[in-house]
């Protein structure tokens, strides 16, 4: 057996917090999945238009007002740039999947 050295044991520590982090987030997606399905079956029982780009532009700002608050209340940063696209991306990957119901 290899022995590891602190710092690879330090390493080793933090990598597993990330990959615990990853699976919350995971699980949270998840979950927003099943909310948006929910809000698609509504919106059908409502005669409204599965697409709200309105709405879009709304989430994606919250998103990037996260970035913004994080900045100065946590001191790292969370750039708006980053939130913007991982906004885009949930929204997309969503529409895809309610569009194939």
């Amino acid at each position: 057996m290899v022995k590891m050295s602190s710092e690879e044991n330090k390493l080793e520590e933090i990598r597993k917090r990330i990959d615990e982090i990853d699976d919350v987030i995971a699980d949270l997606l998840s979950k927003r999945m099943r909310y948006a399905k929910q809000a698609k079956d509504e919106k059908v029982r409502m005669n409204k238009p599965v697409v709200d780009r309105q709405r879009e532009e709304v989430v994606i700002e919250k998103w990037c007002e996260r970035a913004r608050g994080n900045r100065r209340s946590r001191g790292y940063d969370l750039s708006e740039e980053m939130m913007k696209k991982v906004a885009e991306i949930i929204i997309e990957y969503t529409l895809e999947k309610e569009m194939e119901e």
